[in-house]
């Protein structure tokens, strides 16, 4: 009984879709009218459409009635699940029926809600309707009725006893969640989300259906959900302003499921191994700018709250890479915002910072236990600190942002850990190429003031625990080792080490600031040591811990960092210093001189040649020379003196270029000293002698005539940039190729110091062979890079890029082609398309300098498709930047496009077989011409092509003969074959575009 109803009902469903081979010769409206009648006179129907009714209107009672028999199936296939006697005599659905159930339900969504939800949304007004508006017009009452009565009977097809009750478990059940649930979905939304504002008598919100939306939506995963929302949002058609912000706020909400961040993720980078894959940045900067976008109704502390734990999330080793970068992008756009995002930046750096700033309180059940998903361990923290800075940017600002705050605290443990043998030394890498990378961008001032938190006592106490690796405890006092006070074991006594147990060790501090190499923090670090030594000198006995440590890193600065000619040597860049020397020496040229105090402190000698000079510190007999006729013993602000000097001597002995006319200030010291080695100490007048003449000497050899000295921070840049780029540290290196990008790019200010033209071919060299590195954000660099080059440089850049590009695409190399050389082509592509988009109408310029070789290179057969179709996508990219620039081309370029879509082409018959064949995207070094995007770029290229000519007819640009009518006519046939025989369902729809194009460029050459 069960199987004839559903025969029947089929064969009623039959006569609505009839037989395509009877159908072939008729138009659409004759076939569906013709259709309509057979099936009404079978069903006893009452047809209200004859030949007088319009096709949409026909389109539309199809649709009507295919629901209907779609409902009728259901009810049958629902009486028999429900029956117990006959559970398991299910009606058998065969291939053909199943066929014939989803194109009805393809008519009824395609001919009856789509057509509905167009209409309302076409009327759908443009302001708010209120209280006080005139009442909706009555065809939108009525177009919202139709569309309620249809969403409301798919909601009885999906739950047939209720919103309350189960979803039906049928075979229409599972093609309208598989194939149609965006559709459903949209118009839920127009209906469940009415505005109040709109609401009336004959049109109000469905609540039932935003009941049923939000119970599917949380009955699918995050990454499912966000799918669909997308795709209802996305595809056509187009809903209201009202439904489109309800669906994204739908959306936005889904971020706050436990795993909302990741669904995004796997929504936007895909699932399995496309998660491995190196996507657009396009992408990263979606999710980026959907995670950074505040839902409404929620506050922004709640809502970073929230999230930012599952971002965090991301920064694991576990995860794929595409989600790592992905997190860090985001976090860095967050601590980059100066307003919007500074509850973010807040809640961010908390979660980040908290485990290595906060104590560790060591529980039987973990660390630090917080409401916190989130690993709240040292260790994990800092494995997260280093995740983020290898995926992020080196922006100056966000590093500052990110380990500014935690610089004291991770010196302190990088130090401990230095001090342990058994520690990891994984660990104190990462550790030491954190605050090297932090030290290498940050600014000057920035840089010192971290620094000094460090020499004023900031720190943390650390141990090893067995089981949860490091943890910071409190504060404890530690006494000073006792070999200070008595003997020792060994007589030899290592004058480096730290016997008095000072924070922080003074020679350890200093081979840090050696390791991160910036002369211009040390330097300003060093005077500004030596300020504070000289202001503590005479303060209470509680200051003197704190003034030995200050004359002890002087020390070790002065015999690490003083010598030879190294970057890091902080007597290299003289002005700061200069400015010191010159204050003590004013202070001391400007007051009287009194008899001096004794004093056991002992001098410093800052230049290493003049050790001798430092005076004797026999304590056993050091009163004896007091009582010798005409001694003198200098006192702390003369030994401070002496200091001076021999540091003026050192930095003059340092930088052999250095004079009153390259630095005025010396013109001031020079007379300080006149004054000192008159009435200074005798000791302090023979050194102040000795830098009187040594200042004259360098003035007398730089008395030649005066030449204009202008300083080449050009150069500068580049070296900075090249030592940077042999750095070992990933983000130093990007830090690099920023410093070139930035050199290379056009610059409107009139101060600035252009780059030598000579420098031009090493930066290009530099970037093409960055742009071979596999790490994402080196190569993404290197092609901003090469596109700012060109923009700069022009034609002597873009023919080696053109040249670069072409290389190897003939003869025997181009059949040699690995992964990586793909990869390398396709990326100097993009610095190409970047180039050519840039051009606009100036492409003419270089057109005869990229389009031949493209051209070339698109007809290239033994070439991986790959390139191939990068090289129509290239020339597509010229044709939108001037269709002008590409006239002389034009006819060749079409010729060649349907040349190759004739031969290329792939009919649906070829492609029956059970194997899986390759594709481009799993064999990109194929030399396959069959791939689909090599066509589809083609008709790509054609249907731009179309498209501009004939606007140029239109706008009298262009002679209509620019295509003649034979071409025309045969790319329309070639057109026409693919519409209907190409395997590639895009290709198909793409090609029926662009025959429509050549349609309208017929008619414009008509003059019509």
């Amino acid at each position: 009984m069960v199987e004839s109803q559903l025969s029947s009902t089929l064969r009623d469903g039959a006569c609505l879709l009839g037989e395509s081979t009877a159908d072939a010769t008729n138009d659409l409206k004759s076939v569906l009218l013709r259709r309509l009648i057979q099936y009404a006179e079978r069903v006893q129907w009452d047809n209200p459409h004859n030949e007088s009714s319009s096709l949409e209107d026909i389109q539309s009672a199809t649709a009507a009635q295919s629901l209907v028999v779609i409902e009728r199936i259901q009810s049958i296939l629902l009486a028999e699940l429900e029956n117990p006697d006959d559970a398991n005599q299910v009606p058998v659905i065969g291939t053909r029926d199943l066929g014939q159930i989803r194109t009805l339900l393809s008519i009824a969504f395609n001919w009856g809600l789509h057509p509905l939800i167009a209409s309302f949304t076409t009327g759908w007004p443009q302001g708010k309707l209120s209280g006080s508006s005139p009442t909706p017009d009555p065809a939108l009452v009525r177009c919202y009725g139709s569309l309620k009565n249809f969403g409301t009977r798919v909601m009885g097809l999906l739950y047939p006893t209720g919103i309350e009750g189960p979803i039906s478990r049928t075979l229409i059940t599972s093609i309208l969640l598989g194939s149609h649930l965006p559709h459903v979905l949209g118009s839920w939304l127009v209906l469940g989300w009415l505005p109040k504002s709109a609401e009336c008598a004959s049109m109000s919100t469905a609540h039932n259906l935003r009941q049923l939306t939000m119970r599917l939506l949380a009955f699918l995963s995050p990454a499912q959900t966000i799918n669909m929302l997308g795709t209802v949002l996305s595809s056509p058609p187009s809903l209201p302003i009202y439904a489109r912000k309800s669906g994204s706020g739908l959306m936005s909400r889904q971020l706050l499921r436990p795993e909302g961040v990741q669904g995004l993720c796997a929504a936007v980078f895909g699932e399995g191994e496309a998660q491995n894959e190196d996507p657009a940045p396009e992408k990263y900067e979606h999710v980026a700018r959907v995670l950074t976008t505040l839902p409404l109704n929620i506050q922004p502390e709640e809502y970073y709250t929230i999230i930012s734990p599952h971002v965090l999330e991301l920064l694991s080793e576990t995860a794929p890479p595409s989600f790592r970068r992905a997190a860090a992008f985001t976090i860095s756009k967050v601590l980059g915002t100066d307003s919007s995002g500074t509850v973010g930046n807040k809640v961010f750096t908390s979660i980040l910072h908290s485990p290595i700033l906060n104590i560790t309180s060591i529980h039987g059940t973990g660390v630090n236990e917080t409401k916190s998903s989130v690993d709240a361990r040292p260790s994990s923290a800092i494995s997260r600190l280093l995740i983020l800075l290898s995926n992020l940017d080196p922006a100056p600002h966000v590093i500052s942002r990110l380990l500014s705050p935690i610089v004291p605290a991770l010196y302190s443990l990088l130090a401990f850990l230095e001090s342990v043998k058994t520690a990891n030394p994984i660990l104190k890498e990462g550790l030491t190429n954190m605050l090297v990378t932090w030290g290498k961008v940050m600014n000057p001032e920035e840089g010192q003031q971290v620094l000094w938190r460090v020499l004023s006592g900031e720190r943390g106490e650390w141990q090893l625990n067995p089981e949860y690796g490091i943890v910071r405890v409190e504060k404890t006092d530690t006494l000073p080792q006792l070999d200070f006070l008595t003997p020792g074991d060994s007589e030899d006594v290592d004058v480096d080490s730290n016997i008095l147990n000072l924070y922080p060790d003074p020679v350890h501090f200093v081979r840090f600031l050696k390791g991160v190499d910036r002369a211009d923090i040390s330097s300003e670090l060093f005077v500004d040591l030596l300020e504070r030594y000289r202001e503590k000198r005479g303060d209470s006995p509680q200051d003197s811990v704190r003034t030995l440590l200050y004359l002890q890193i002087i020390v070790q600065m002065q015999n690490q960092l003083s010598k030879g000619n190294t970057t890091s040597n902080i007597l290299s860049k003289p002005s700061h210093i200069l400015q010191f020397i010159k204050h003590v020496l004013e202070s001391t040229a400007t007051r009287p001189v009194e008899p001096a105090p004794k004093s056991a402190s002992p001098s410093i000698a800052l230049r290493a040649p003049r050790i001798e000079e430092l005076p004797d510190q026999d304590l056993s007999d050091g009163d004896s020379d007091d009582d010798a006729p005409g001694s003198q013993v200098l006192n702390p602000d003369d030994e401070m003196v002496e200091t001076t000097i021999n540091l003026l001597l050192s930095v003059l002995e340092a930088n052999d270029d250095l004079s009153a006319r390259t630095e005025p200030v010396l013109n001031d010291i020079f007379s300080f000293l006149d004054t000192i080695s008159r009435t200074g100490p005798a000791e302090i007048q023979s050194l102040a002698r000795e830098a009187r003449i040594v200042m004259t000497a360098r003035l007398a050899s730089t008395s030649a005539p005066r030449r204009t000295r202008k300083e080449d921070s050009s150069e500068e840049t580049y070296q900075r940039a090249l030592k940077l780029l042999q750095d070992p540290i990933l983000p130093v290196r990007a830090h690099g190729l920023m410093l070139l990008k930035g050199l290379v790019t056009p610059n409107t200010d009139k101060n600035s110091h252009p780059v030598d033209r000579a420098l031009i071919p090493a930066i290009l060299s530099i970037f093409l062979q960055s742009i071979q590195d596999d790490e994402s954000y080196i190569f993404l660099n290197a092609v901003q890079g090469l596109a700012a080059m060109v923009d700069g440089f022009g034609q002597e850049v873009l023919v080696s890029l053109v040249k670069e590009y072409a290389q190897d695409t003939e003869g025997l190399g181009a059949t040699s082609f690995t992964q990586h050389d793909v990869d390398v082509k396709l990326r100097i592509g993009e610095a190409l398309g970047s180039t050519i988009r840039r051009c606009g109408s100036a492409l003419s310029i270089y057109v005869d300098l990229i389009v031949p070789t493209l051209f070339q290179i698109s007809r290239s057969s033994g070439l991986p498709t790959t390139i191939r179709t990068s090289s129509l996508s290239l020339l597509a990219d010229c044709e939108n930047a001037s269709s002008l620039a590409l006239l002389p081309y034009i006819q060749d370029l079409v010729n060649a496009m349907v040349d190759l879509l004739q031969v290329e082409s792939v009919a649906s018959k070829q492609t029956h077989s059970k194997t899986e064949k390759p594709t481009m995207d799993t064999e990109p070094t194929f030399a396959e011409s069959k791939f689909p995007p090599l066509r589809r770029a083609a008709i790509r290229f054609l249907s731009l092509v179309v498209k501009d000519t004939t606007q140029a007819l239109y706008d009298d640009f262009c002679d209509p003969s620019i295509l003649p009518q034979p071409m025309v006519e045969r790319a329309k046939t070639t057109l026409g074959y693919l519409t209907y025989a190409d395997d590639d369902q895009m290709i198909r729809v793409m090609a029926r575009e662009a025959l429509e194009m050549f349609e309208h460029l017929q008619t414009a050459q008509l003059g019509l």
